[in-house]
């Protein structure tokens, strides 16, 4: 389904020029923030909503607030598309929809394979330090993957926040000079909330000076399951449970033409 129309119709986001959020992760935190609005806008009406029927419930709809650009195509060929983007945060979901018990019922498909970070091999760090450890992460195509970070656990307690090898960036408050023996990493890339395993040094045979080789797949990154994710339509609104809470989505426009799908 191509869904470039929704942008085109609604109205765009306000984009943030600060991609690197905090540690608490950017879905997580987005998601309250979108779910906090929503639950602003609801009116409580407690009228019985007419039952529906699918020609009612086909259209573009809108459920942007503030920062937050989100979109929702509903076609009349069954099939829906989803996007939200709102800071350094683009998320997209496109599935089939059906009418059940008064409610439209979302499932999106193919159902997404999550990205995540593979182990690859120990190797010689540029600056061996007994009591620093270099994680060099590889993405697509081999290139640097450097957008992640670093929680390196110590044999003292000590818990060092980082950023991998050649972000050129680096924490304050945090030392590495703190931390006696490295003996555990974890490494997070948190726009997309993804984490690797929690890594025991020992078990991979690491020694000081080695540095970890790690590849980051993005697999199908930036694509959100709604599955499960249901509505009811009422005069113009679709209120919508889901991943966010109840958000309300406001009919806007009639689906267009369906065409084919771009190149």
């Amino acid at each position: 389904m191509d869904t470039r129309f929704l942008r085109a119709n609604l109205a765009p986001p306000i984009l943030a020029t600060n991609r690197r959020p905090p540690r608490a992760t950017a879905i997580r935190r987005v998601l309250l923030s979108v779910a906090a609005l929503a639950c602003l806008g609801n009116n409580g009406a407690n009228d019985e909503p007419a039952q529906p029927q699918p020609a009612d419930i086909t259209g573009i709809y809108s459920g942007s607030s503030f920062e937050t650009y989100m979109g929702l195509q509903i076609a009349a060929d069954g099939t829906f598309g989803w996007e939200l983007s709102v800071g350094g945060l683009d998320l997209r979901s496109r599935g089939v929809w059906e009418m059940r018990d008064g409610a439209v019922h979302f499932t999106t498909r193919p159902t997404p394979v999550p990205p995540e970070f593979r182990f690859v091999r120990l190797e010689p760090g540029d600056e061996p330090a007994e009591h620093i450890l270099q994680v060099n992460v590889t993405g697509p195509r081999g290139r640097p993957f450097t957008n992640a970070d670093t929680l390196i656990e110590c044999a003292n307690g000590a818990r060092i926040y980082d950023f991998v090898a050649g972000s050129g960036a680096y924490r304050d408050g945090y030392s590495p000079d703190d931390c006696d023996t490295p003996v555990a990493v974890t490494v997070e890339q948190s726009n997309y909330n993804v984490t690797s395993p929690r890594y025991d040094l020992a078990a991979l045979g690491w020694q000081p000076g080695q540095a970890l080789r790690l590849e980051f797949v993005p697999n199908d990154i930036g694509v959100f399951d709604l599955t499960g994710m249901h509505g009811t339509f009422h005069d113009g609104i679709l209120a919508v449970d889901g991943p966010l809470g109840v958000v309300d989505f406001r009919k806007v426009g009639e689906e267009p033409p369906l065409g084919p799908s771009p190149p």
